[in-house]
């Protein structure tokens, strides 16, 4: 008031001046102060969020070594085939089950062995391309047979057409089927032996 009475105001124009302050505070408040009242709440739950995320992080961290050692019980369980046997094996399986359901194996092909690309693969894979010429029930039992059990064989591709009569189906199916990996035996206390120096080479060239 001191500030307005050294205006020389008159007390109508004082009181306009106080409204009009009054008025601004509201409206710089308004665009400055109240939209920004909630940011406090959401700073709070944003901060909640990541620490409840920092805590499920750390609690996977801790389970490392129990992943670990499922890995390798994984890694030691069925029976592994060796690389070099796992196509005759792969096409004794086809060739049995093809003769149990009565399909005509007209032609083989064994492909080339893949490997799974997965970091942790416990599987190679092999592949065979079959001619055949069966019925359609005929060929449902044989696939079937082949997807069920242990084999682990599936189709990766399929071309089949009816022979002129329509009584048959002819074509080619190629299979693949997954092998366990051997696990790597890693013997301790097995280094390798260190390179011969110099000087030893010098001593070994004595007569």
């Amino acid at each position: 008031m001191s500030l307005l009475d050294s205006l020389n105001l008159r007390p109508q124009e004082k009181r306009l001046v106080v409204v009009s302050l009054a008025v601004g505070v509201l409206v710089l408040s308004a665009l400055f102060i109240w939209p920004r009242l909630d940011d406090w709440r959401k700073a709070r739950a944003a901060l909640e969020k990541s620490r409840k995320t920092l805590q499920t992080y750390e609690a996977e961290i801790a389970r490392i070594p129990d992943y670990e050692a499922r890995l390798a019980a994984l890694e030691g369980q069925g029976s592994a085939v060796l690389q070099e046997e796992q196509a005759l094996q792969l096409l004794r399986t086809v060739q049995l089950q093809a003769q149990q359901h009565q399909v005509i194996i007209t032609s083989t092909r064994a492909g080339v062995p893949g490997q799974t690309t997965s970091t942790n693969a416990f599987f190679d894979e092999q592949t065979v391309q079959i001619g055949v010429s069966t019925g359609e029930k005929e060929l449902v039992h044989f696939l079937h047979a082949l997807g069920s059990g242990g084999s682990m064989i599936r189709v990766r591709d399929m071309d089949l057409r009816p022979d002129p009569p329509r009584y048959r189906l002819n074509g080619s199916i190629t299979l693949v089927a997954s092998y366990q990996k051997k696990p790597k035996i890693v013997r301790p206390g097995l280094a390798a032996a260190p390179a011969p120096t110099a000087a030893t080479n010098s001593t070994l060239r004595k007569p």
